[in-house]
Parts: C-alpha cells; structure tokens; sequence
C-alpha cells in the first residue's frame, strides 16, 4: 500500500467499511481516531491501510480460543495434495498442511508493454512498479517522465509528481486516451434493473443503459449515479451473459466501462487539469510500436494513432497499465506449478481464475474438489466486478462462513 498522502481513495469514505454488515465501520473508525473526515471525502489509501491492520489486530484479539493465527514471512511455491488434503510448500522448505486453502492474491506487477524489444526494462529509469517506495522518489525533478496507461494508477504517478515539485515534462499514454471520469456525489437513480432481465446481448444491455444515463439529467441526477444504479446487480447480469457477447465486452467496450466505472477524486482530477492546462501534462492516445533505449540512456518510444506514427523521447518510464489479469503469464512459481499440475486453470475469458462464483477453484477438467478457494481480482472472468471492497467484503464474509461451517 502507498504512504503517500496524495494518493487517495478512489471511494468516499462511508463507503468503505471492510464489513458488509457495516459499510461506514471505517468512517467510524476514522473519527475514533481522531480524524475529522466527511461521509464524503476521499481519503488518503494510507489511513485505509492502518484501518485494515488494526481490523485484524481486533479480531485476533477477540477469537475464538481455538481460532489461532501465525504469519509466515515466505513464499508459497507449490501446493501439493494427499487424501484430500493440501500440502502448501514454502520457498524456505517448509510445509504447512490445510483442509482448506484461500488463495487471497491482491494485485500483480503489470504486464510488460506488447512491444517485441524489451530490452529498455533493463533501465534503471524504468519502474515496473508504479508502488515502489523510492521509485518515484528518484525521478530527477526535470527528467521527462512517459507514464504508459492512462486510468487510476496514472493519475496517482501524476499527483506524486505534483507533490515533488516536478518541472520536466510529463507524457501519458493509452490506446484510446481516455482519462477516469471524475466523481459527482449527492445524487441517486432509482434502479432500472427490471427492464434488463433476461438480456443475453451487450448491445441490448448498452442501449437501456445509455438511454438512462442520457435522461438522468431530466429527473435532476447524474449519468454517474445511472452507472452506480448497475453496482448491485453488475455481477448477476455478467453471469447471464453468452461467452461470445463477454468476449466482445472486453474487446470493444471494457475501456468506455472502466472509465465511467472507475473514477477519480475531484482534488485529484483538478491537479491534472491544472497540469494539462500549463502543457506539463500530456495525455496521449496511440498504440506502442517500439520502445528504444539509447546509448545517452533515454527512451526513443515510438507510437501509432490510426497509421501514423510519431516519436518521443523519456529520461523515466513508468508502467501504470494495470494489473495482469493473465495468470498463465505471471511470474509466480506457485501459480505456474498449480497451472502446470491442472490443479486450477484459467477462466474462459483468461482474466482471472476459472471457479463458480462463489470463489471454489475449478481444476483443469472443470471440478471443483472443495479444497481451493478464492476471491477478488482473481474472480474478475467470472464475475468481471469483483475488485472493489464492497464486492470483496461480501465475498470474504460469505467465504468465512462457508470454509468454518
């Protein structure tokens, strides 16, 4: 998690309770702890990090006597079975032994750019990891800086910078250039989920969709609120929904979802309007073509916009595309021996894990053993939301209960 307090929320703050049960318990806890937020305000990640550790602190310390909890500082590296049992080995060696097991990943590093020389991520000026703790911190204050991606993560890597007094140029691109739209609170739209069911076609679903959002300001509300409106019922719809029409989702429309869906703060999205307003920022749309590391130790990258192709230089690249969702490309020895021993294997969409929607991993025949378990960004195929508190708190509590019935 980030330290940084420029790097914020992306959720208003009574919304993010970890308990489905009780959405606002991180408000309350902010305020117990003396810090006087709104229900409102989006806070920095960081406090979010303190609440969840003193979650944890709270419900070891209110277990069951039976109930103990030991933290391993190791790797995982392969899972073995034996009389339907789990034997999970350790890069040290050791073996732990399990009935159940929660595979409980978080994100991944991003996947490398889709260009065929990557020999410039040998740089010492490139950073895989935009949440490296010194990455950002060495950038030379008037170093050109090329941002690849142009969602959340990017807006993050640009505030950071702001917060540095940075002065050099900063370039960010995408395939479409598409910035997070910005969060517009204090309005609601009554759901509209009825005149979906039963739909089988994206198209269908998309036309009901933007004719609400283009009257939402009729009935004095928000397109943004129309998009909320589908939370509670996004995850039933994609279960419903052919491979095919899934697969054209993801290639023609995931981009236009993800940046109505996942939006910035306002303080945030001012930062960055202020910036592209001085010509400090740039916001690029084009694909990657070649990403060329010169003997002075700059980037010549070159990208495409509809054929044409046009160049610029970086002293620093940082690589905001996301987490990879391809699980057959991680570099995890544990995911790759679970892989190879059929054990689990990917979705249908390769976005994810393949499982049932309650999170039981399916091995590579489509079984399900009852042993392997999962939840959030791993669910992303099969349940596409599923990366968000108030999916994943759902899906740990039911999840708890299940694996202690």
């Amino acid at each position: 998690s980030t330290e940084q307090d420029v790097h914020l929320l992306n959720v208003p703050a009574a919304k993010m309770g970890a308990f489905a049960d009780n959405i606002e318990h991180f408000f309350d806890w902010l305020h117990d702890n003396g810090h006087a937020y709104q229900h409102a305000d989006f806070v920095p990640r960081r406090l979010f990090g303190e609440y969840l550790r003193e979650c944890l602190r709270s419900a070891y310390e209110v277990r069951e006597k039976n109930i103990h909890l030991n933290i391993y500082d190791d790797e995982a590296i392969d899972i073995a079975f034996d009389d339907g049992k789990a034997q999970i080995i350790l890069n040290s060696g050791d073996i732990l032994y399990a009935e159940k097991v929660v595979l409980a990943f978080g994100n991944f590093l991003p996947p490398q750019p889709s260009v065929d020389d990557l020999d410039f991520t040998r740089s010492p000026n490139y950073h895989r990891d935009p949440w490296s703790p010194l990455a950002l911190d060495s950038i030379d204050r008037v170093s050109r800086v090329l941002i690849i991606g142009t969602g959340l993560s990017m807006v993050d890597v640009t505030m950071q910078l702001h917060k540095q007094k940075h002065q050099g140029e900063i370039n960010a691109i995408s395939t479409r250039g598409m910035l997070p739209a910005v969060h517009k609170l204090g309005f609601t739209y009554p759901p509209f989920d009825h005149e979906l069911a039963g739909s089988r076609r994206i198209t269908d679903i998309l036309k009901v969709v933007r004719r609400h959002a283009e009257n939402a300001g009729s009935v004095g509300s928000d397109w943004r609120a129309v998009i909320d409106s589908l939370r509670p019922v996004t995850q039933r719809l994609w279960l419903e929904l052919p491979l095919s029409e899934k697969k054209y989702f993801m290639q023609h429309l995931s981009r236009y979802w993800n940046v109505a869906r996942h939006r910035m703060p306002p303080t945030a999205a001012a930062i960055i309007d202020e910036l592209r307003g001085t010509g400090q920022l740039r916001i690029l749309k084009g694909r990657l073509r070649n990403i060329a590391l010169e003997d002075e130790g700059h980037f010549e990258v070159t990208y495409a916009t509809i054929g044409v192709e046009d160049r610029i230089e970086a002293d620093v690249i940082v690589n905001c595309i996301g987490s990879e969702s391809r699980f057959d490309r991680l570099d995890s020895p544990l995911i790759q021996n679970m892989i190879a021993a059929g054990c689990i294997r990917t979705d249908d969409l390769r976005f994810g894990l393949d499982a049932t929607p309650d999170g039981e991993l399916l091995n590579r025949f489509g079984e399900a053993k009852g042993i392997l378990f999962t939840l959030g960004t791993a669910l992303k195929g099969i349940l596409w939301e599923s990366t968000a508190i108030p999916e994943i708190r759902v899906q740990a509590r039911d999840l708890a209960q299940r694996l202690v019935a």
